[in-house]
């Protein structure tokens, strides 16, 4: 049986009626593998004098996710068939901390995560502060390749200012969340950037390395990758819509159209050539529609100072490409998109 309540921590383990300093808000879905990592990390922290509550709201889990969440003394809530957005919403509508923590259930935290995270917010003018999460310690080539791009979004060890972060480990003011009306229902994905643009408006975004925290649930192979991509992807031009149009997004925005043009030109070039015997066409634009992936490798690779992971990292670029190309498409001709989580 579900149940949902406010709770309130202290040391750990000690219950009080006092305001939270903190609100911990968990959206999770058949999440069995990590859920309780997170939740035990959560308790791990160093909070001092700190209080905090944690609400969980559970999407419709069918495998053991609300066993274990029980089993640790941790109160939660099902509200099915709703965006991810709806349901950080939904949290944020009854936390009473003075900052909201949006962290996925597949994100472990480290020991100094919320010290590291409030101390960003003695400077007023910062209305959220994250980081991009590390790969697990025994992550594979896809994981490492994928975690060199993630890293050249901040400046390794020192906090500054940044266009976006993701959700996964966000804390966030809550009067400047309340400001922007939180996040955007309307979006599948993409709304930790939609979020950020919109929050930007009103002071700093601050990416704090110092934080610390590991996302478990990061792509491991090329088929988990793909998926995530084209899932990603559905939110990439919704969330334009929603908060106008950014030059820094317009690679996002525009690769996948790269990608879909010179394929388009690629089939036509092909059968020209093939009617001609010859490949004046089709190798030219062969030729164009790789160079993006083999540009955004070796840029990665000069700023990761490591130019072995110039193959992987290809390989990842194009199949970004194209995930992101293919789920494009797939949503000019889905007005109904139905993942909810």
């Amino acid at each position: 049986m579900s149940v949902f309540s406010r709770t309130c921590f202290q040391d750990e383990s000690v219950h009080t009626t006092s305001s939270p300093t903190i609100s911990f808000i968990i959206p999770v879905w058949n999440d069995e593998n990590y859920i309780a990592r997170c939740l035990r990390s959560i308790r791990n922290l160093n909070f001092s004098r700190l209080t905090y509550e944690v609400i969980i709201l559970d999407n419709g889990s069918t495998d053991n996710t609300h066993l274990i969440i029980e089993e640790m003394g941790f109160p939660f809530r099902v509200i099915e068939k709703i965006h991810v957005s709806e349901l950080r919403n939904r949290g944020a509508a009854i936390a009473q901390g003075e900052y909201l923590a949006f962290i996925d259930s597949d994100v472990e935290l480290s020991s100094w995560w919320l010290e590291a995270s409030l101390a960003a917010f003695t400077d007023p003018r910062v209305v959220a502060a994250g980081c991009f999460p590390m790969v697990p310690p025994d992550s594979t080539w896809v994981q490492r390749a994928w975690d060199s791009h993630q890293k050249g979004r901040e400046i390794a060890d020192v906090p500054v200012s940044v266009r976006w972060l993701p959700s996964m480990n966000l804390v966030v003011r809550r009067d400047a969340f309340h400001a922007v009306s939180g996040f955007n229902e309307q979006l599948v994905t993409a709304e930790d950037v939609d979020l950020c643009y919109r929050l930007g408006v009103h002071g700093t975004i601050l990416g704090n390395p110092a934080m610390g925290a590991i996302h478990w649930g990061e792509a491991p192979d090329l088929s988990t990758f793909w998926k995530k991509e084209v899932w990603r992807g559905k939110g990439s031009f919704s969330g334009f819509r929603s908060h106008g149009f950014r030059w820094d997004e317009l690679p996002s925005l525009g690769y996948p159209l790269y990608v879909i043009g010179l394929c388009v030109a690629l089939a036509i070039g092909g059968v020209w050539d093939l009617v001609h015997g010859q490949l004046l066409v089709s190798l030219p634009c062969l030729t164009l529609l790789l160079f993006p992936a083999c540009l955004l490798a070796l840029r990665t690779a000069w700023f990761a100072k490591s130019f072995t992971i110039i193959p992987p990292l290809f390989i990842l670029y194009l199949m970004y490409g194209f995930a992101r190309a293919y789920s494009a498409l797939k949503a000019s001709f889905s007005n109904t998109p139905k993942a909810t989580f």
